[in-house]
């Protein structure tokens, strides 16, 4: 592969301008959906006050919602619920609002364009730590061709949420601990070498690896996972140098053994502090994960062989890196299928996906070097047209071409497009007219200054208020008029019986606006 090494950086530029391409264009092309509405009120409304507390566009000031949410530097407490403070990954969150002083808050654009950049960041950033971790530039443009192109990488990279910084804080993350266990740098520094002669551990890195490991934390509490991947890889190569010495405490051992008192002393001393990270797990079989962790890919079969193809190479040419690579994509992959407890969701997996690109990546490459000493008299021809064929064949590029995708919305589409749903509520409604939905939606109907009777909240709020088929019956009566508008995301807050009494008593709005994964009726009592 001579020709790329002779034009690697040209080729590393047009590959960081197609990642960036698949980011920024159409930027607004859909509507906020799910989750992304939380940000959106808690950005603006630390835009506007300084506090975090979420804003209000239909009354058009901060809102009396009482929804409390954590950080990680908050763990064992609720945060002030008197004042509906909502803190969680308000590092993400500070950004948005930052780029809102300076981008029209009129525009999803405006809200997503923090998402955005941390995706370039991303691709960056899998060029680096994947060449580190291979000894393999060639192999690093690969996993940051790969990410660049990738479908999960793309939808949360154009999502205002927390998770494109998730992906690349957990990756340094990831990097500085693999570092802090094994790197022989010390930069001349004679305490750091004695201390590393002496523990093994590389001191250098430790106050860098608590911050970004604070960070990740911070972002999502799913990060902890890092300590099982680390728990694997340190158990790996223990039984490693058992099988070599015979003896079992070792490096690797005794810091294993260490690192279980460890996690026993804060479980004792730190219940309240540790139980939210501990209740996050329970036994499960969400199966549904192996499809998502290789949504990127049109054929998972052959991506799985990659992976199988990259790590073996990666063992056998670089041990530690292999292990540390393997461990930390299939041990958070095995949690997330039987000990994970929330809903099954891709973003939930996206951050370990960076270590399925790098192996794959490996993969890869290692299959067209193998192309090459195949067809040794043509080799260099031979390694480009198999890593064309993998390149073209591999990915799931088919996603582009589907009807709804992150660049356009139709009727079809599984996230109702709320810009023009509640774009023809605000057309059609009339004075006095109450609105029956859930309260943060209220981006696209913005300063209506409308009654909004919500219900729910986020999926982990114990206090859920549902909507039953006797409570819209009062609301009906109640008020005059209304729109009672919910989407198949909204099942867990609304009862079958709702949905029968609005069927039989409300009328049912048909019109090209509303069309799609949503319904919108409407009453108006004679």
């Amino acid at each position: 592969m001579e020709s790329i090494k002779k034009n690697f950086l040209a080729i590393f530029i047009i590959v960081v301008a197609i990642g960036a391409f698949a980011r920024f264009y159409n930027l607004s092309a859909t509507s906020f959906s799910a989750d992304e509405f939380l940000g959106v009120n808690t950005a603006y409304g630390y835009l506007k006050t300084g506090e975090w507390r979420r804003w209000d566009f239909n009354l058009n000031k901060l809102s009396e919602d009482r929804t409390y949410a954590y950080s990680i530097f908050d763990l064992g407490k609720k945060s002030d619920a008197t004042n509906g403070s909502y803190i969680r990954a308000w590092m993400y969150n500070w950004q948005v609002a930052q780029a809102l002083k300076f981008m029209p808050a009129s525009n999803e654009s405006s809200f997503r364009f923090v998402s955005t950049l941390w995706g370039i960041v991303s691709i960056f950033l899998i060029y680096f730590i994947g060449k580190f971790f291979t000894k393999n530039k060639i192999i690093g443009l690969i996993a940051a061709f790969l990410f660049a192109i990738s479908v999960s990488g793309i939808i949360f990279d154009r999502m205002v949420r927390m998770y494109a910084m998730v992906f690349p804080a957990y990756l340094i993350f990831s990097y500085l601990f693999y570092q802090f266990l094994e790197s022989e740098k010390n930069y001349n520094l004679k305490f750091i070498k004695k201390i590393k002669s002496t523990i093994g551990l590389n001191f250098i890195y430790f106050i860098p690896l608590a911050i970004v490991g604070l960070i990740s934390m911070h972002l999502h509490l799913l990060s902890g996972n890092i300590f099982l991947a680390v728990a694997a890889y340190l158990l790996a190569n223990g039984i490693i140098q058992f099988s070599k010495t015979k003896k079992f405490w070792n490096y690797y051992t005794n810091y294993l053994v260490l690192a279980i008192v460890l996690f026993i002393i804060f479980l004792v001393t730190f219940p309240a502090q540790m139980s939210p990270f501990l209740n996050s797990f329970k036994l499960t079989n969400h199966f549904s994960y192996i499809e998502k962790m290789f949504s990127d890919y049109s054929n998972p079969l052959l991506a799985f062989l990659l992976v199988l193809l990259g790590g073996f190479h990666l063992w056998k040419n670089s041990r530690k890196e292999g292990i540390f690579l393997l461990s930390s994509l299939f041990v958070p992959f095995l949690a997330a299928i039987f000990l994970w407890g929330q809903n099954a969701g891709d973003q939930y997996v996206l951050f370990i996906k960076s270590f399925l690109i790098i192996l794959i990546a490996s993969g890869i490459y290692f299959a067209v070097e193998f192309c090459g000493t195949v067809f040794s008299k043509s080799k260099e021809k031979a390694q480009i047209i198999a890593l064309a064929l993998l390149l073209l064949l591999l990915p799931n590029y088919g996603y582009f071409f589907q009807e709804n995708n992150a660049y356009q919305q139709t009727s079809t589409s599984s996230d109702p497009n709320y810009k023009k749903i509640f774009g023809y509520f605000l057309k059609n409604k009339q004075d006095g007219d109450i609105l029956v939905t859930r309260w943060f939606r209220n981006y696209y109907f913005p300063k209506a200054n409308v009654s909004v009777i919500t219900f729910g909240g986020e999926r982990g709020d114990k206090d859920i208020k549902k909507i039953t088929g006797e409570r819209l019956e009062e609301i009906q009566k109640t008020n005059p008029c209304g729109w009672f508008v919910w989407s198949d995301n909204d099942d867990d807050f609304i009862t079958a019986d709702a949905k029968d009494y609005a069927r039989k008593n409300f009328e049912f709005v048909n019109s090209i606006a509303v069309r799609g994964n949503i319904t919108v009726n409407h009453w108006c009592n004679k």
